[in-house]
């Protein structure tokens, strides 16, 4: 297009929108005031509308200009997607704006018509051309502007994220902050914390005023209620199975928009208690991000929700946020690891039992921690019939053996973990497999019920044959879900009883067997 028609555009949106409209809109006002008999009753409270008004019409149309490259023409885009200033706030913040200012200028010049009558009228007929523009927008932009949609508001509305946060400060999960000036104000920045419960984001978002974009599992996306929840906050889905480049791109674009990532560098939640440092893989990309990188610590959290007893609960937890990170020459691995232990009050975290589901804990402690029996051992009394072990849950979240050794329930289990694994494993399990590892994230395709063998070499269910040379990822959901990836698929087991964590190092151990 050429210049002179571009700019025969703009005169044409300049004379209709911001000349013709108005007028139009005023003289009907003056109209209805006429023919209903009105007189002019002029209210300052028009000018507290009014200011507003003005701000998400100014601001909409600078951010336009400023950060979408353009000017606020349908007929010719801006060629940037943008979601800052009032656009936080409003998808279309200059029709807003246009509307909350139509409404105080009638109030403030006493037109009741204008103000009564055609400001209200012509709030139905811009969201209806908004949606019909929204269109293109996704057309345009795709899943970025359908998860803006979801985000934001057509209207001004408090956003999931701000809600859950005034929550938080308001109920007895509030944790104790430290360090929260050490969060830069503005700019991209990436928060690297430790996770031990399904509450650590929120306890994170506690640092700073400013919306966290939390990477979060797929599976969570998957998940009745969970799954609108996670949607309507500020995720960033990630297919934790795999190497995932639309999540990379994602987070990518974000931190160029000067946003703030919050990113849980340990993959999985601590099943134990203990930090388990961070992934290799997850920590090089940080250290290569070239942007702030700031360690948050979370103490507490593991006796807030241990993840094998699916439950949430308060809990005194206090989050450390550390200085920037610095990582030169050493492993970034070593550098993350090194900053968030020393942010954390203890490690391994202790877990008070009273209150919580005992029978739970055998996903954690499926046989005796000192002879390894497992038919003997029960691990709702802490008790094994063949060597005479017990244990007592202390007040302050440890364990104390007959001879008053004192043990966390990390130790515990990781005596567990160290028994010698079986040859072979048949369980009763769900299992269900991903349509497809690229794309938009859909539900599982369900593979029905029934036995699973898992041995060295193969994972069995009917006709499905798994390799173990195979498997590329092995992962665990929740604290009853295991995934199994290959480089052509993924798929997941729900057992019955058997304890997924222990599937899991078996896996582990029968992968690094066949490497």
């Amino acid at each position: 297009m050429g210049l002179m028609a571009r700019l025969g555009i703009v005169a044409g949106y300049l004379a209709v929108f911001w000349a013709l409209l108005p007028y139009a809109l005023w003289r009907c006002g003056l109209e209805v005031d006429r023919a209903l008999s009105w007189s002019a009753e002029p209210r300052a409270i028009g000018g507290v509308l009014l200011v507003p008004g003005l701000w998400f019409l100014a601001g909409g149309m600078r951010q336009l200009w400023v950060r979408g490259g353009g000017l606020p023409i349908g007929a010719l885009p801006p060629p940037r997607f943008t979601r800052h200033g009032p656009y936080r706030l409003a998808r279309h913040p200059i029709y807003l704006g246009f509307n909350l200012a139509l409404l105080g200028a009638g109030l403030l010049l006493g037109s009741r018509g204008l103000a009564w009558v055609v400001a209200p009228l012509f709030l139905p007929l811009w969201i209806g051309y908004a949606l019909i523009e929204e269109r293109g927008l996704v057309r345009r932009f795709g899943s970025d502007y359908r998860r803006y949609q979801r985000q934001v508001g057509l209207l001004p509305r408090p956003g999931l994220y701000r809600l859950s946060q005034v929550v938080l400060q308001l109920s007895p999960f509030r944790p104790r902050v430290t360090g929260r000036a050490r969060v830069p104000h503005r700019g991209p920045v990436v928060l690297v914390f430790n996770h031990a419960s399904y509450l650590d984001p929120a306890y994170v978002s506690a640092v700073t005023r400013r919306p966290i974009h939390y990477l979060t599992t797929a599976q969570a996306y998957r998940q009745p209620g969970l799954g609108w929840v996670v949607r309507h906050y500020v995720n960033v889905p990630v297919r934790r199975y795999r190497q995932d480049p639309v999540a990379c791109r994602e987070m990518l674009r974000l931190l160029a928009e000067g946003e703030v990532i919050g990113l849980a560098v340990e993959g999985e939640r601590a099943a134990l208690g203990r930090y388990q440092g961070a992934l290799r893989d997850v920590a090089a990309i940080v250290a290569r991000l070239e942007v702030p990188v700031i360690p948050v610590g979370v103490s507490g959290a593991f006796d807030a929700g241990p993840r094998w007893a699916d439950q949430v609960r308060p809990s005194s937890v206090r989050v450390a946020v550390g200085a920037e990170l610095v990582f030169g020459g050493r492993a970034a691995e070593d550098v993350i690891d090194d900053a968030i232990r020393g942010l954390l009050v203890a490690d391994p975290q202790p877990v008070r039992l009273p209150g919580l589901p005992l029978e739970k804990l055998a996903r954690v402690l499926w046989c005796c921690p000192v002879c390894h029996d497992e038919a003997a051992w029960r691990a709702a009394e802490l008790a094994c019939a063949a060597c005479g072990a017990r244990y007592r849950a202390t007040d302050d979240g440890w364990f104390d053996d007959l001879s008053g050794r004192r043990a966390s329930l990390a130790e515990l289990g990781e005596s567990v973990r160290r028994a010698e694994p079986g040859a072979a494993v048949e369980i009763r399990a769900t299992v269900a497999r991903e349509r497809s590892l690229f794309g938009p994230i859909e539900p599982l395709e369900p593979l029905g019920e029934g036995a699973v063998r898992f041995t060295p070499e193969t994972i069995s269910f009917g006709n499905l044959r798994i390799p173990i040379a195979a498997v590329r990822s092995v992962s665990t959901e929740r604290a009853d879900t295991l995934q199994v990836a290959t480089r052509d698929g993924m798929w997941q087991f729900r057992p019955d009883r058997y304890s997924v964590f222990r599937l899991a190092l078996l896996l582990e151990r029968w992968r690094r067997l066949r490497a």
